[in-house]
């Protein structure tokens, strides 16, 4: 079977510019943040409904085709003490209210038992599970985060003796399959699992669990999913007073960046799904993705471009650098305060929308738009003056050359100085001390030095007037 090759949508520059309901969460920051905030965007990964059921079905067709697979739907319990197999050995019943994640992949479990040929049992029952002697169980979920939701699925299953027996006696393997998890989630899930990992169990319980991922990263490693501004990303997310501390980088503080078209995992920043009226508005509200959203992700992007011609701040400042002469997108981003990488699709949006040459220069639009504009780009003006040490300085801070008014004003402080002499000790002790300062030798690489003599003499007695005769 050809490995499927995942594709995971980002939003777009334009999407970004031209949406009204963006446009609406960003006004949320200050003034100051929403260049960061716009990073924060730029840097979500989306998985359509397709791509994760691709992903989903490829990853279960690479199970040993020579065993008989027991497939569940990892989902949240109503408590740590609920047992998975009620009394007659049946998974418990599913509440009616809609499960988010664990319905699509509930569907996506029903569709792949039908085409196995008996080789995929869905949630079967442990008399099933005896019966066929099931040695090969699969848990399936879109996302982990902190781990909790599968550590604590598998001891609800492990809360029944009959299961537990065949767990202890090393009959049961568990596969655990979700599309995107933290490197650090593995070792949370086993060491929250009933049973003890210690080199001389016969059957440790890190042997009977493995892990199976499309995307999996390190929890700490901020710069892989946030790109270059990672700090300021982080740091906006965590200074939200308006949101609870507990959601500001998501359950868990993961700080994930991936969102599921039919849900958003709760590992998220809480600035893109936490709501609350008149505190704050997430972009992403119920932890569901929008219609509006779709399609700016589904449709073609320059429709989108020609419904709305609004211009950013961020645009006007980019048109400013460039008629400065900063055309390169590591340079925009450094006076921006922008991620690179969002840096360089700037300059194509603004190329997209006929502000810019192939070759980043402006174009008659993009000046005339620069020069109608009103809005003062507030760009940070870099100082390019010689920096001097003060080392190097003749007694004083400076060595460029004063202005008129600087020097009559130094003039007129240093008569100050002279005229109150007599009556200030401090300012007379000052005074004498430059006067010392001027009369003091000067330092032996500048005193006068007597002419060189020939050696061939042979003077012992050295050169005249270095001691007494």
């Amino acid at each position: 079977m050809t490995p499927h090759k995942t594709k995971l949508q980002q939003l777009s520059i334009s999407a970004i510019e031209q949406s009204a309901e963006i446009q609406a969460w960003l006004s949320q920051f200050n003034t100051g943040q929403q260049a960061t905030a716009k990073t924060l965007l730029s840097h979500i990964k989306f998985v359509s409904r397709d791509e994760f059921a691709s992903w989903l079905r490829q990853a279960i067709g690479q199970l040993p085709p020579q065993q008989v697979h027991a497939l569940y739907s990892v989902r949240k319990l109503e408590s740590e003490q609920t047992n998975f197999f009620d009394d007659s050995g049946n998974p418990i019943s599913r509440p009616g209210d809609s499960l988010g994640s664990e319905d699509l992949v509930y569907s996506l479990i029903s569709n792949c038992v039908r085409a196995s040929n008996g080789k995929l049992l869905d949630h079967p029952s442990l008399s099933i599970l005896k019966s066929q002697k099931i040695r090969s169980y699969v848990l399936l979920d879109d996302s982990i985060g902190s781990g909790d939701r599968v550590s604590g699925f598998i001891n609800a299953m492990l809360k029944s003796p009959t299961f537990l027996s065949w767990w202890s006696f090393g009959w049961i393997k568990f596969h655990v399959v979700s599309f995107a998890r933290p490197r650090e989630a593995e070792t949370k899930i086993i060491a929250k699992i009933r049973g003890s990992d210690h080199g001389k169990r016969h059957f440790r319980k890190s042997e009977k669990v493995d892990f199976t991922s499309e995307i999996v990263y390190e929890t700490d490693w901020y710069q892989a999913r946030w790109g270059e501004q990672y700090r300021l990303v982080i740091d906006l997310c965590r200074h939200q007073t308006k949101i609870p501390t507990k959601w500001r980088l998501g359950y868990g503080a993961v700080a994930a960046n991936i969102v599921f078209y039919h849900s958003v995992p709760n590992n998220l920043p809480g600035v893109l799904w936490y709501s609350k009226e008149d505190k704050w508005q997430g972009l992403m509200p119920g932890r569901a993705v929008p219609d509006w959203l779709l399609a700016f992700l589904d449709q073609d992007r320059r429709e989108v471009v020609r419904g709305n011609t609004s211009i950013s701040e961020e645009i006007y400042k980019l048109l400013a650098l460039v008629k400065r002469g900063i055309r390169s997108p590591n340079s925009v981003a450094l006076r921006l305060g922008l991620d690179q990488r969002y840096a360089q699709n700037l300059i194509l949006h603004a190329g997209a929308l006929g502000l810019l040459t192939p070759h980043t220069r402006l174009t008659p639009a993009g000046l005339n738009c620069l020069m109608q504009s009103n809005k003062v780009a507030n760009i940070p003006k870099w100082d390019h003056s010689l920096y001097i040490p003060v080392s190097w300085c003749a007694g004083r801070a400076t060595v460029q050359p004063l202005t008129d008014d600087e020097g009559s004003a130094f003039q007129e402080s240093t008569n100050s100085v002279v005229a109150s002499t007599s009556t200030d000790g401090d300012v007379g002790q000052a005074s004498l001390e430059r006067s010392d300062a001027k009369a003091a030798a000067p330092p032996f690489s500048v005193m006068p030095q007597s002419p060189s003599m020939s050696r061939e003499s042979h003077d012992t007695d050295g050169p005249v007037g270095s001691k007494e005769r």
